[in-house]
């Protein structure tokens, strides 16, 4: 008798236990829907909810979901037919992931090490110096031009006027061009006191002139029309495809090298560093 009860006890029990763990799991399922399934892989939204930018529209939210979610099935897929066609051996990438986390631990504490001691202040002299010891690395790929840009409409009352100041190379002149383009121009640059790529500067233009720097050495302005604007360039100096770049065109890029040797410098006073303090401690051995 004792042996029945204790036997429908257990019984109900495991009933209970069922009910319990089929309410849990159907409570989950409404709750973990998944989004897209890929054989025993599943996506679930509580597993995306970093990728919407702040301030998103319902509609572009949908739009970045439905990218993201085609992404992840691509993804897995791939992954699929990856590990059911590679044999084991090559499926065995545990080096390559020790290698690459053993470089990226390296990195980000060398990166921390620059960042705590790096000077990035860079002298004109060191700069000068620089610029004389390497001249001829410093070859001009392409064609610069220090020049005065105006982009005026056709109908401007101050056209005639424009016309007849931007050419000009005197101080007064220049100035009344610059009240005027100010005012009246829809763009109005001014680069005489700095080097700029033509091509840059012909992308300003309604059409491109062709053989450039032929044009260039023959003449210093350039006018050009479309149907509700005149384009004025005037060219105050050129340098040539294949001349030495000058040193005021170089100053960004000088900097930069100058400051990458100095980064390469200590990671290399580093690198010795720790090699010869675990030399002299005797905390390697070769063989």
């Amino acid at each position: 008798m004792l042996n029945v009860k204790f036997y429908c006890s257990s019984f109900f029990l495991l009933i209970l236990v069922a009910l319990f763990l089929n309410s849990c799991n159907n409570r989950d399922g409404k709750e973990q829907r998944p989004l897209a399934v890929v054989y025993d892989k599943y996506l679930y939204k509580s597993d995306i909810t970093d990728i919407f930018p702040k301030g998103m529209t319902k509609g572009d939210s949908v739009k970045v979901l439905n990218a993201y979610v085609d992404q992840w099935v691509r993804h897995n897929l791939m992954l699929r037919l990856s590990e059911e066609k590679l044999s084991d051996v090559q499926k065995d990438v545990n080096k390559q992931l020790e290698d690459y986390r053993s470089s990226l631990l390296i990195f980000k504490y060398e990166q921390e090490y620059i960042l705590q001691r790096l000077d990035t202040a860079v002298s004109s002299d060191e700069i000068q110096s620089f610029y004389s010891s390497n001249i001829s690395n410093f070859t001009l790929g392409e064609t610069l031009v220090k020049a005065l840009y105006i982009k005026v409409r056709k109908d401007t009352p101050y056209l005639s006027k424009i016309k007849e100041l931007y050419q000009s190379n005197r101080d007064d002149d220049i100035k009344t061009l610059d009240n005027l383009a100010y005012q009246v121009a829809d763009k109005y640059d001014y680069f005489y006191d700095k080097w700029l790529s033509f091509n840059t500067l012909q992308r300003q233009f309604p059409y491109s002139v062709e053989n450039a720097d032929d044009y260039l050495r023959s003449r210093r302005s350039i006018e050009m029309e479309d149907g509700n604007y005149s384009y004025l360039v005037n060219i105050r100096s050129v340098m040539y495809k294949g001349q030495i770049s000058p040193l005021d065109y170089e100053i960004a890029n000088i900097k930069s090298i100058i400051i990458n040797k100095r980064k390469q410098k200590l990671i290399n006073d580093l690198e010795n560093k720790v090699y010869n303090d675990a030399l002299n401690h005797k905390k390697f051995q070769t063989f």
